[in-house]
């Protein structure tokens, strides 16, 4: 007779399945997306190089060399002149920050990255040269391996799918913990919250990737220390550590822990969650202590930098007329839009997007009860404030514009809450039909994400208006050609859809048993009108 699984270990099958695809993705973008072809993404390899030889800071550049650049207005130059930073980068790993080739010609194929590139003399300049320098500090160690500037990319860029792939175990296993019934709505969750934009920025040298895989995390933490059931210890610890080291991430990231805590209040208030916090002990206090001294080096790092611009308050009513206006733009950005802002994807993945988050909303917005509701639209409405305040006071008045990663870590929270209150509150009479949904929903992110990595792959082999079919006749393409590429890619699509199989699966009871979705058990034997709890587990 075949020995059953440990139900603990089966239950790990399902959200291990998607951990695997997203990793997957991860990598499959960080080995084909050509090198520097992601936001200032030459300045943050530098950073990292640099980072990982013990330079953290670098030396400020004058403001005379940044006005013969020529390439910033009187606006940015607020900005970038605190910003900028000199490092030493081995010669071997030396390369220019400026734009690549490909950054503002949408129909040139990435063959012009082949030529010889431009090797500085001297100390290499970047433009994110004062941002909080520790996470850049794995990518940099990766980078002692490398041979040359395209290998130096590559492991930089492996140091910063590992940390952001690690974020997102973490997520999972905390959104995860003490719950077993509705599964498939949590995992739902974190692959609609796990946007094409945000592997893009997983797979790419510097931090925006962890920034977003963290905030993702940390309101998973929350969500999973709100709940009724009390965490055990190692969950404190966990959830002290995650929002830690997001909040080390990049300058902006204390503001997302700050947020993902707003939510947890919201859900316990305030005499809740310090009663939860008191009866956690040591572990609780020590998760506070942890999320505390990583937001505080974070802040003080960014304020003695003065990373932080004056607002110009005359300025301050029409930007925020502006942001309003870039919504939309940012909408779709923030599902994906590639390259150095330059590589769309066609419209039926924005739609597809946007209606699995409307529909996780308005389905958790129908059966929530008007606590819930408030906390829902009150978290809604406080990423639509955040946006319009950071667009009209930093990122428009610096003369760069909003975009819609800069947003993305505040918005990959709210698709959890949404199914975190799916899962405490949907009816009985409709929890039989919230699998097979919630199956669907985690396929089809299958499909966008697969679309999202070939429309990146078209752009760079043939132009963005080339042929339709670029595998067989490109003119660039990664190392082992296209068609083993997205052989490749089947991997990723098939363990999202096996991990949505998995889930729904387990969701369904079998024979004479029921499924009790709070966190308390595993399963209820139901004979006649007895009820025996055989199988009483913490998750």
């Amino acid at each position: 007779m075949r020995k059953r699984p440990e139900p603990g270990v089966r239950y790990l099958l399902a959200p291990a399945l998607l951990l695997a695809a997203l990793t997957g993705w991860i990598l499959l973008w960080t080995l084909t997306n050509p090198p520097g072809t992601a936001p200032d993404e030459p300045s943050h390899y530098v950073k990292a190089v640099a980072a990982g030889r013990g330079e953290i800071l670098g030396d400020p550049v004058p403001i005379a060399e940044l006005q013969a650049l020529k390439a910033f207005s009187e606006d940015s130059l607020r900005q970038v002149r605190n910003a900028y930073r000199s490092f030493s980068v081995p010669i071997e790993l030396r390369t220019t920050t400026s734009p690549p080739c490909t950054a503002l010609h949408q129909d040139v194929p990435a063959t012009c990255l082949n030529k010889p590139p431009t090797v500085p003399t001297g100390r290499v300049d970047s433009i994110v040269g004062a941002y909080p320098p520790w996470l850049y500090l794995p990518e940099g160690a990766l980078t002692w391996a490398a041979w040359s500037v395209p290998s130096g990319y590559v492991l930089a860029r492996m140091g910063s799918a590992l940390v952001s792939a690690g974020l997102l175990a973490a997520g999972l296993r905390l959104l995860l913990g003490g719950r077993r019934g509705h599964r498939p709505l949590l995992l739902a969750g974190v692959a609609v919250a796990v946007t094409p934009m945000a592997v893009f920025l997983s797979s790419q040298a510097g931090t925006s990737g962890a920034e977003v895989a963290g905030a993702l995390a940390s309101g998973a933490a929350v969500l999973r220390l709100s709940r009724t059931e009390p965490a055990q210890a190692r969950t404190w610890w966990a959830a002290g550590a995650v929002l830690g080291v997001t909040a080390l991430s990049r300058p902006l990231a204390p503001l997302w822990v700050m947020l993902a805590i707003a939510i947890g209040l919201g859900r316990l208030s305030l005499r809740g969650a310090w009663s939860r916090i008191r009866s956690g002990g040591r572990a609780a206090a020590g998760a506070v202590a942890i999320a505390t001294v990583g937001t505080a080096v974070c802040v003080v790092w960014t304020q003695s930098l003065s990373l932080r611009t004056p607002v110009l308050w005359d300025r301050f009513g029409h930007g925020l007329v502006v942001a309003a206006g870039l919504v939309p733009a940012s909408a779709r950005q923030g599902v994906g839009v590639f390259g150095w802002q330059s590589v769309p994807l066609p419209a039926a993945v924005y739609w597809l997007w946007g209606l699995l988050a409307a529909g996780l909303l308005l389905v958790a917005l129908a059966v929530g009860r008007w606590r819930d509701r408030l906390l829902l639209a009150g978290s809604v409405l406080a990423v639509a404030v955040v946006y319009e305040l950071l667009a009209a006071a930093v990122f428009i008045q610096n003369g760069f514009g909003m975009q819609g990663r800069y947003i993305l870590p505040a918005l990959v929270m709210l698709p959890l809450l949404c199914v975190e209150v799916l899962a405490d509150r949907l009816p009985a009479r409709v929890s039989r039909y919230s699998a097979p949904v919630a199956s669907a929903v985690i396929g089809l992110t299958a499909v966008g994400q697969f679309v999202a990595w070939a429309a990146n792959g078209h752009r760079y082999a043939v132009g963005l208006h080339g042929p339709v079919w670029f595998a067989s006749n490109p003119a660039w393409s990664p190392a082992g050609g296209w068609l083993v590429w997205m052989v490749l890619a089947c991997i990723p699509f098939v363990l999202t859809i096996a991990a949505a199989v998995v889930a729904y699966r387990q969701a369904r009871p079998g024979p004479g048993h029921i499924l009790v979705d709070r966190g308390l058990t595993d399963r209820t034997r139901v004979a006649g009108n007895a009820v025996d709890v055989s199988d009483t587990r913490m998750s």
